[in-house]
């Protein structure tokens, strides 16, 4: 193991959305047939208390930009010893520049920059396109970031993205150490693309520009086959944690923390209860974030060092499912990011 968080960060708007306001100002809710209100049914599902929005004039860039100067300070490194990064988002600031440009400008690095167009999946992803660039080409300190806006794509009359979603970004500063001990043990990584068109937003690309049409049949926002979704997010977390251990001759009962990709709260229990592995070894923060794609598990992992949960030595490990249809694991043990 060489490859080893030495900083961490993590930024989630100033605007909270509850379950109530998305009620009064959502469509498509029926509190007569259910018998029940908005909140009281999005607990029995998603269980997102509330999400974080952006702001006015506020944009991947911008969050993206906050978490990763955290991590930077966290780290203790200058931008100038930055000489990667690696950035995933579907809800980039423009077609150009790219977000990920926009941070190096903004941060002033000179670093190779890469953007993922990659959703739930895009932490892990980013992680291992940057561990894979710098064992290949020797780059030395990376900067990965995962941001999105999901209010961005999610339609403002419908109650139930409304309720799933929200945005924030999160970012780790990855030092090459050779020998160290700590670091990212095993990364695995998968596409189905049979069945891509369970996630869809076809309204505003190539072949379907942005039209009256498009507008008029709300094709531009993300549409989901989330039943068929859930069975498949539960599936293959399992089976990608089970993989990730495989590689390293580990199982279940050598994992100190489970973070998975934070799709529902009754996806996340039914993982662990597939896993075997108790609540209070698992870490969440989608009851105040919502599911903000790829950001999901930095947010958490951030979230859960800060809240001092975390102790050197423990193995972590981030199972995540996303549109594509993806999904993958990591393992990593970890090492306080100040005392790398």
């Amino acid at each position: 193991m060489s490859h080893v968080i030495a900083g961490i960060g993590s930024y989630l708007p100033d605007r909270v959305v509850t379950n109530g306001e998305i009620e009064r100002t959502s469509g498509g809710y029926d509190r007569a047939r259910t018998g029940i209100g908005l909140e009281e049914w999005v607990m029995q599902r998603s269980g997102v208390v509330h999400r974080h929005r952006l702001g006015s004039g506020e944009g991947t860039s911008d969050m993206a930009l906050v978490a990763a100067r955290r991590a930077l300070d966290v780290a203790g490194i200058l931008v100038e010893e930055i000489d990667l990064i690696v950035l995933g988002t579907f809800t980039s600031d423009a077609r150009l520049p790219s977000t990920v440009s926009k941070v190096a400008q903004a941060l002033g690095a000179r670093a190779k920059c890469l953007q993922l167009e990659t959703a739930c999946t895009g932490f892990v992803d980013s992680l291992l396109v940057a561990t894979s660039l710098m064992s290949a080409v020797g780059h030395r300190t990376a900067l990965v970031v995962h941001t999105e806006a999901m209010s961005a794509v999610v339609d403002d009359r419908y109650f139930l993205y409304q309720s799933i979603f929200g945005d924030g970004a999160g970012a780790v500063v990855l030092r090459d150490v050779p020998g160290s001990g700590f670091g990212i043990e095993a990364l695995r990584t998968h596409t189905d693309a049979s069945v891509c068109d369970w996630t869809s937003a076809p309204g505003g690309g190539t072949k379907h520009p942005i039209t009256a049409e498009v507008l008029a049949a709300r094709s531009q926002y993300l549409s989901l086959q989330y039943k068929a979704i859930y069975g498949f997010a539960v599936e293959k977390m399992v089976d990608a944690t089970h993989e990730v251990l495989a590689a390293i001759d580990r199982t279940v009962d050598d994992v100190d923390w489970l973070i998975p990709h934070q799709a529902g709260a009754n996806i996340v229990r039914e993982v662990a209860e597939q896993l075997k592995i108790p609540p209070e070894r698992v870490i969440t923060c989608l009851d105040h974030t919502g599911n903000v794609s790829g950001a999901s598990v930095a947010i958490a992992l951030d979230e859960a060092w800060r809240r001092g949960m975390l102790r050197t030595g423990e193995r972590i490990l981030l199972p995540v499912v996303g549109g594509g249809m993806a999904w993958g694991a990591l393992s990593l043990i970890w090492a306080d990011p100040a005392a790398v």
